[in-house]
């Protein structure tokens, strides 16, 4: 009994220790001020929450650039796969690198690097990490915070890739539910080629990843922002 007694405490010590790792990368951020904007493009209304500054849509961006600049979010259904826009109220639209800068509507922007790590330090992440490539900074959970919490929303939404998908068939749409995948203006200047900044989140994991890719055939995930009006 007196060994079963120690090992319940042990396993009491462990889980609330577990929690407060967890708690550790989920300060309670809460927006400056939010409010709500109307695009006049198609008429569709946006939340933004504010952070260090920044006025942040909260919904991804939903303006239809037309066909071969944004991607709908197909359905599947075993091995097959429909193009419906059933997706779409939740994940608005896939984007091109241009259809991203096609997307954002007067008065706003497409997020710089720069936009990006004053967020990421809004929400926790230490400033000397924020320069590094790949999974750095401790902001990545509490994007995805709803209004309870921080409001921004960033959702799993995949990425879509053309390049292996020459039959059109969604072969290479990848990871909706799991990552998050979000384009930003900024040119890496250390790497030859068309090569720009985005972010990654994942659904359980507190960090952000920070790369660069060359924009050619992939389409991601859009959010807006502005400086603080």
């Amino acid at each position: 009994m007196k060994l079963l007694q120690i090992s319940c405490l042990c396993l009491t010590v462990l889980l609330a220790a577990c929690q407060d790792d967890k708690e550790e990368y989920l300060p309670n951020v809460k927006p400056e001020t939010s409010g709500t904007f109307v695009d006049p493009r198609d008429q569709y209304e946006y939340h933004w929450v504010r952070f260090n500054g920044l006025d942040w849509t909260v919904e991804n961006a939903h303006y239809d650039t037309g066909e071969g600049s944004c991607f709908i979010y197909p359905e599947t259904h075993g091995s097959s796969v429909t193009y419906s826009e059933a997706n779409l109220p939740k994940y608005g639209y896939l984007y091109t690198f241009e259809g991203a800068k096609e997307a954002v509507p007067k008065g706003w922007r497409l997020p710089t690097d720069e936009d990006w790590n004053r967020l990421e330090a809004a929400l926790n992440s230490s400033s000397d990490e924020l320069q590094q490539y790949g999974w750095r900074g401790a902001a990545g959970l509490v994007m995805q915070q709803d209004e309870a919490g921080s409001g921004l929303n960033l959702l799993m939404g995949g990425y879509y890739n053309t390049y292996f998908d020459a039959n059109g068939d969604g072969a290479n749409y990848r990871h909706m539910g799991s990552f998050g995948y979000f384009w930003s203006q900024t040119k890496d200047a250390s790497k030859a080629g068309e090569y720009y900044f985005y972010r990654k989140i994942m659904y359980n994991r507190p960090q952000v990843y920070r790369e660069s890719i060359n924009i050619q055939n992939y389409y991601l995930s859009v959010r807006f922002v502005r400086d603080a009006q």
